[in-house]
């Protein structure tokens, strides 16, 4: 029991992490392949749906605009600055989709991640001071090799051992941002920087080489904080980005939520 929740714990972290680099994947950086599994969340939306607030474009090259690298540093820095965030929506990955609802502080000792993936079924992990708590349905805990009681928990949430505590920096939004940014380069950006207002924000967009369809970093123009990152053609998907540096409000399962396990 010890070992695959905590296994469970770093999988999910694994997972969070890898689909970093995949959201940030230029056209000419390998898409990350995952072999892991999936969530459901309370506070967020049980098959974590990809964000779709409208973007309607304004000047594809606006005048204005800083530089592409001087807009990517300070966004960067911004991020890796955090406290907190929250991200959601999607990503490809060796042809199944994986969705993700993220929120968390930046050292990972707090979080709430829902996971899905097709075929491998849906997790959630709670992590928080007094312990980290894994919730899975059916599919996801087969796939654990979990004891048959577990993979009868229903909704029921299983406590990680003390363990798995050592493990939270894998769940941290600065390892993920870390990935993120690392799959990003001055170098990989367009010169022209467009304008495009996503969900009421107005943002700076900062696209590859070879064109948007290649991957973009959405910025917003009064803060410079992420809004959004999207994928490549080999690597299609969308994260959107909320709450930076907000109280997120993570709480462990209430007792009578979770499954005692002999």
């Amino acid at each position: 029991m010890n070992s695959f929740t905590t296994r469970v714990v770093a999988v999910s972290g694994a997972i969070a992490i890898s689909l970093g680099a995949a959201a940030c994947s230029k056209s000419d950086t390998p898409a990350t392949s995952s072999t892991a599994s999936s969530g459901s969340s309370g506070s967020a939306s049980a098959t974590a749906p990809t964000a779709t607030a409208p973007a309607s474009s304004s000047s594809a090259g606006a005048t204005d605009a800083p530089e592409a690298s001087d807009i990517l540093d300070k966004a960067k820095t911004n991020a890796l600055a955090a406290t907190s965030g929250a991200f959601v929506g999607e990503v490809d990955q060796s042809g199944k989709t994986i969705k993700i609802d993220f929120k968390g502080t930046s050292d990972g000792k707090t979080a709430d991640i829902a996971i899905s993936m097709e075929g491998d079924g849906k997790a959630r992990v709670i992590s928080v001071a007094d312990g980290v708590y894994i919730q899975g349905d059916e599919t996801f805990w087969k796939k654990q090799g979990a004891p048959a009681s577990v993979q009868k928990a229903g909704d029921k949430f299983i406590q990680a051992p003390s363990s798995a505590s050592a493990m939270t920096e894998s769940l941290s939004l600065k390892t993920f941002l870390e990935k993120a940014f690392g799959a990003v380069t001055p170098e990989q950006l367009a010169t022209d920087v467009a304008s495009e207002n996503v969900g009421g924000v107005d943002c700076w967009v900062l696209t590859d080489k070879k064109g948007k369809t290649e991957g973009a970093l959405y910025v917003s123009k009064d803060k410079s904080e992420v809004v959004r990152f999207t994928g490549s053609s080999a690597s299609p998907g969308q994260l959107d980005f909320s709450q930076w540096n907000a109280d997120l409000g993570i709480k462990a399962p209430e007792a009578s939520q979770i499954m005692k396990v002999s």
